[in-house]
Order: structure tokens, then C-alpha cells, then sequence
């Protein structure tokens, strides 16, 4: 096929759809599933891992009771406590300085843990979650800070 210079001569059958992302909560009965399903044997270092980079991204982090999220493109996230709260973050490699609340902050978490572990696992999985929680942070209401702290 012949690339088209022009989107508009694109006919519709060959048009992307673009389908909105959907954020479930993860119930209290499915958390002990959810780190096993996306990390595999990797389930318990991922998860000090995220812990491990919250801490060393916000000095006001001290622990505590993390929320996750599955969404519907096949990644999952994991925030702390209170979606309100808020988070002063710092990012000693970009110079990223800035306050986000703990949803963001989350993301932010993640993100970062699951590059470390497509980097130190070489498995795909880490990858697709990275770039699944990506695009989810795209359609985030922070994600100017969440991209310029990952940056």
C-alpha cells in the first residue's frame, strides 16, 4: 500500500478508531491478584520498587495504604491513600520540582518502576505496561507535571 500524503484522502475503513481509556478500581477481593497477573515472578519487586521511587521522588511520602487501578488497554497502576491528597515531588535527574496530587503521584511511581524493570528484566511485559500507563497519563488532568517528572 501506497502511504497517502494527505489524512483527508484516508478512506474511512482504513481510519483508526480511537477508543477512550477506562480506569476500574480494583476491588479489596481481587489486590492480592493483581501484581502476580501484570509482574509474574517479578510481583514483590515491583511492588518495594514503586514503593521504593514514591519515596525517593517525595520526601512527604511515609507509607501507607496504595489504591490500584486496572485499565481497560491492559496496564494497571497503583496510587497512595487519598486521590486528593497531594504529593511535593522532586526529580533529582530532570530537575523536575513541582506538587501533584497522590493519583499523579502514583502514576508518576509506577511509571518510573516499571522502566527500571523493563531495563533490568528485559521482559515485555514491563514495557507494555509502561507504554500502556503512558497513554493513560496522556489523558490524565496532571499530565504536564506527570510527563515533565518523567521527562
Amino acid at each position: 500500500m501506497v502511504p497517502r500524503s494527505k489524512p483527508e484522502e484516508t478512506p474511512m475503513t482504513e481510519q483508526a478508531i480511537e477508543t477512550p481509556l477506562i480506569c476500574s478500581r480494583v476491588s479489596d477481593e481481587q489486590r492480592m491478584n493483581i501484581l502476580p497477573r501484570y509482574a509474574g515472578k517479578h510481583f514483590m519487586l515491583l511492588e518495594g520498587l514503586i514503593y521504593k521511587v514514591m519515596g525517593e521522588y517525595s520526601e512527604a511520602y511515609q507509607g501507607g495504604y496504595w489504591i490500584m487501578w486496572e485499565l481497560s488497554n491492559g496496564a494497571f497502576y497503583m496510587a497512595p491513600g487519598d486521590r486528593r491528597e497531594t504529593f511535593p515531588m522532586t526529580c533529582a535527574g530532570n530537575w523536575y520540582s513541582g506538587t501533584m496530587t497522590a493519583d499523579a503521584a502514583g502514576v508518576v511511581a509506577c511509571l518510573v518502576a516499571f522502566n527500571r524493570l523493563a531495563w533490568h528484566t528485559r521482559e515485555e511485559r514491563f514495557i507494555n505496561l509502561f507504554y500502556g500507563l503512558r497513554e493513560w497519563a496522556a489523558e490524565h488532568p496532571e499530565a504536564s507535571e506527570i510527563f515533565a517528572a518523567i521527562d
